[in-house]
């Protein structure tokens, strides 16, 4: 007894290991998985207790026993619900978890109670102890569960059987004889000797099904099979038959193209069937001759039809018909072949149109790019267009260099950008007449690192970012902000070290005006090898040379000349107040129109401020006139703050226009945003 309780427990032990090798985590191979688990855990229990030697270990183990009395049979009826795709409501499956689990806490209390077993002692059948005992009132409700659930297996098996349903016969029929085996035998074994537990041989035989049927599994689920051999497309369709050539199954795609195999049975052949002939006949000759390719055709639409092998783990393991609907491409073929010189014409449109909003984006990003470098040249009103001009000295070296035009143009933007860091230096440092304290000086010298981090932020500026903050080095390693030396610096700010300097040394400001051109050669040759990259430095010295009438440089003029056209002598008087700290502005003033068109006559202005309320010739008129001969900016001015003449003053000609009383510093601003401008056209 005690080898027949060993060797049950040791087969189901390798049930378990065989599952395990083949498991797949899908549906109802969960339940297999458990099953065969419980069933291993029981005949242990078994087992332990045919060697037991003390009554509280016989009893442990009997407990242990009845895990699968417990939940087999449950267990086995969620699985032939889940094969059958039968759905439990959610509070009767609770009901069934309660049922099990409530007939197995009256196991748990054996030998404490007498609800399940009582007058408990050990005793022996050959060699193997038993557990001899009487039932309590609670053993009935063990009964109730195990041949309730089997009832209930057997209604369902038995209705799915009946029913024309794409669940496989063949495999209600293997559940619903192991149910009934199960039940005659369990009932023959407890007549022949009830001290004999028929169970663990039961548990290793269910265990033998459940393999067979897990290891068929993979045929009946048609999403698993599809998936060990090709990858799953919507538009695809299936038909999957097994080794034998018997209909396993088929998605929707392929029942809608072959409505034939709706009426096909699972498990069986389709030679038989009159509208399934054609599959037949492919799968035919893919077997004989391995043709697997097909075309088809049904109305208006187009199939390729693909006949393979379906494998899993390294074994064939059945057939797949293929189904792929070819119709738009052929469509799209012929339309191809009809419309070439169309479609040719309209790709060559949208690629016009492409390249345009790429040029219009690059436009866009360069107008940026210019906006930005002027609001940090706005700061020093002496350098009026400084940026602007270190882009165009950058771009002429790089051209000397052999760089590209796309490499150009990234030094020419990254000129525009390399003193954008400056935002962060206080207006009163920059433009500070006199020489600079070291706090002041240590200040300045964080600008390229404001400026890197600034740039870094936009994307696809890196190089930009990188400029930026190396051009203040020097090429002997005396420079800042990291003292990089030689080419350890990168080569564009190497290229903006020289035209910055260049620019510097010849332009304005408000204590000198641009150096001499000789002075800058002898800097800029004093400077070759130390401040600037000799090579670099010898190009700048080239372009020099051939710049006889010394064009590179600041050409414009640090005085800007002002016309106030104003009948109130005190709005002269207040305006050249205004503009008193500004030396570089040169402020004329006049009491009418008539007399703004004769000054204009005489002397060329840079800014025209024109009161609009006016006797004799009012301001408008006398715009009118300005602009038949002149095209100098001008700013109308009014106290008048009721109307919108924004509109009507820009189709006379008007640049902007301000309210009275003046603000000071609005003043400043409208008057250097004016004559810069103007400068600049």
């Amino acid at each position: 007894m005690i080898i027949y309780y060993l060797a049950t427990t040791i087969l189901a032990f390798l049930n378990l290991i065989m599952l395990v090798y083949t498991y797949e985590n899908k549906k109802a191979n969960y339940y297999f998985m458990l099953s065969i688990l419980i069933m291993a855990l029981s005949n242990l229990g078994y087992f332990a207790l045919s060697v037991s030697t003390q009554l509280y270990e016989a009893i442990l183990a009997n407990k242990i026993g009845y895990v699968g009395g417990c939940f087999i049979p449950l267990i086995t009826l969620f699985m032939i619900c889940t094969i059958c795709n039968f759905k439990i409501k959610t509070w009767l499956r609770y009901i069934l978890y309660a049922s099990s689990f409530g007939v197995y806490f009256m196991v748990l209390t054996i030998g404490y109670t007498d609800w399940y077993y009582k007058d408990l002692s050990l005793g022996k059948l050959g060699n193997a102890t038993i557990l001899v005992h009487s039932y309590g009132i609670g053993h009935i409700f063990f009964y109730v569960i195990l041949y309730g659930y089997l009832i209930l297996e057997i209604i369902l098996l038995g209705y799915h059987l009946a029913k024309k349903s794409a669940v496989s016969k063949n495999k209600l029929w293997i559940l619903s004889l192991m149910v009934i085996a199960n039940i005659a035998i369990f009932i023959i074994g407890r007549m022949i000797e009830p001290d004999i537990e028929i169970m663990p041989l039961l548990y290793v035989l269910d265990g033998w099904v459940f393999l067979y049927l897990q290891n068929k599994n993979m045929m009946y689920n048609l999403e698993d099979s599809i998936a060990s051999t090709i990858q799953k497309q919507e538009v695809y369709g299936y038909i999957i038959f097994d080794n034998d050539l018997k209909y396993m199954g088929c998605n929707k795609v392929a029942s809608d193209v072959f409505e034939g195999v709706k009426e096909c049975k699972v498990d069986s052949p389709i030679d038989g069937i009159e509208s399934t002939k054609l599959l037949s006949d492919w799968l035919h000759r893919y077997v004989q001759n391995g043709e697997d390719n097909h075309q088809y055709r049904n109305g208006e639409q187009y199939y390729e039809i693909k006949v393979n092998r379906v494998w899993y783990r390294e074994k064939a393991r059945g057939y797949v018909i293929e189904i792929k609907d070819e119709t738009d491409r052929l469509k799209y073929m012929s339309l191809i072949s009809n419309y070439n010189s169309e479609l040719l014409e309209k790709v060559k449109e949208q690629t016009g149109e492409l390249v345009e909003k790429q040029q219009r984006i690059k436009e866009l990003f360069l107008q940026t790019v210019t906006a930005l470098s002027e609001a940090v040249d706005a700061k020093d009103r002496y350098t009026s267009g400084h940026s602007k001009r270190v882009a165009e000295y950058s771009r002429m070296i790089a051209k000397r260099m052999g760089k590209n035009k796309e490499e150009q143009e990234e030094i020419y933007r990254a000129g525009l950008l390399h003193d954008v860091g400056k935002i962060r230096i206080p207006v009163e440092i920059i433009n500070k007449a006199g020489k600079l304290t070291d706090e002041e000086y240590n200040i300045i010298k964080v600008h390229p690192v404001t400026g890197y981090h600034i740039l870094s932020g936009i994307s696809g500026s890196e190089q930009l970012a990188i400029a930026a903050k190396y051009h203040h080095e020097r090429y002997d390693g005396k420079g800042y902000p990291n003292g990089l030396a030689g080419d350890k610096i990168p080569e564009m700010a190497r290229i903006l070290g020289v035209a910055d300097s260049y620019d510097a040394m010849t332009s304005n400001r408000s204590y000198r005006d641009g150096l001499p051109q000789e002075v800058v050669r002898n800097e800029i040759i004093k400077g070759r090898g130390t401040q600037f990259d000799p090579e670099i430095a010898d190009i700048m010295l080239q372009l020099m040379e051939e710049d006889k009438d010394y064009q590179m440089r600041q050409i414009d003029s640090l005085q800007r000349k002002i016309l106030v056209v104003d009948d109130e002598p005190m709005n002269h008087k207040l305006l050249k107040h205004i503009m008193s700290d500004e030396p570089m502005y040169e402020i004329n003033a006049v009491n009418g129109g008539a007399e703004a068109l004769k000054e204009l006559n005489h002397q060329q202005y840079d800014l025209i401020m024109l009161d609009v309320m006016m006797p004799d010739m009012d301001g408008l008129e006398t715009l009118r006139n300005i602009r038949k001969i002149y095209n100098t900016p001008v700013v109308l001015m009014t106290g008048n703050k009721t109307l919108d003449t924004s509109v009507g003053f820009a189709e006379l000609g008007c640049n902007d226009y301000i309210t009275k009383p003046f603000l000071p510093l609005l003043i400043k601003e409208v008057v250097h945003n004016m004559t810069e401008r103007g400068a600049k056209q």
